[in-house]
């Protein structure tokens, strides 16, 4: 952990998770929070990090939500959705499928 990740406040992690929920890229982050992209971006690469964490979070709580009411226009009859639902389904079965190939069960 690096002296910026220890900066962030809970309400600054929270933006980070809602820009990145939003496809802000980490530079633009940076520069909403007014902090120097370097840092914030050498923050940002360690995956382990804070900050990072609240990236990945916010991508994947909006990754959620837009499939979840995927799927329920496709419950609905909704052909379009359903479409788009079992094309984004095959789509991870076969990222599933390769990253299990590359890095093992335990990936």
């Amino acid at each position: 952990m690096n002296l910026l990740e220890n900066r962030f406040s809970d309400e600054e992690l929270t933006s980070i998770e809602d820009l990145a929920a939003c496809n802000y890229s980490p530079e633009k982050i940076a520069l909403y929070l007014d902090v120097d992209k370097t840092a914030f971006l050498q923050t940002w690469y360690n995956l382990k990090s804070l900050v990072r964490m609240a990236y990945e979070r916010g991508k994947l709580v909006a990754e959620f939500e837009i499939n979840n009411k995927q799927k329920a226009l496709a419950v609905s009859g909704n052909i379009t959705a359903a479409q788009i639902f079992l094309k984004e389904a095959k789509e991870n079965e076969v990222n599933n499928i390769r990253n299990r190939i590359l890095f093992g069960d335990d990936y």
